[in-house]
């Protein structure tokens, strides 16, 4: 079930898929690895269309023929450095 759309353009409907598909975009951008049943893939597409009032996101791995739905890639936090002072 999809709730209204809100008034303000600049705001996502759904927030946390919205943070989710950016990370993913970043991912692909910064060819760092994601997880796909507990293997390490790298994105090689991504699509994005438009489901009721929510936005649907297909995840292509590299050399696989057919695309995933977003919420079954898991983006791997990256280690943060640590620096010393």
């Amino acid at each position: 079930m999809t709730g209204p759309v809100q008034n303000n353009q600049d705001e996502p409907n759904d927030g946390a898929a919205y943070r989710e598909h950016l990370l993913l975009l970043k991912s692909m951008h910064c060819a760092r690895p994601v997880r796909h049943k507990g293997l390490k893939q790298f994105i090689s597409c991504l699509t994005a269309t438009r489901d009721g009032g929510r936005i649907s996101m297909t995840v292509y791995l590299a050399g696989k023929p057919d695309g995933f739905d977003s919420k079954e890639i898991e983006v791997i936090p990256m280690i943060k450095e640590r620096t010393t002072a």
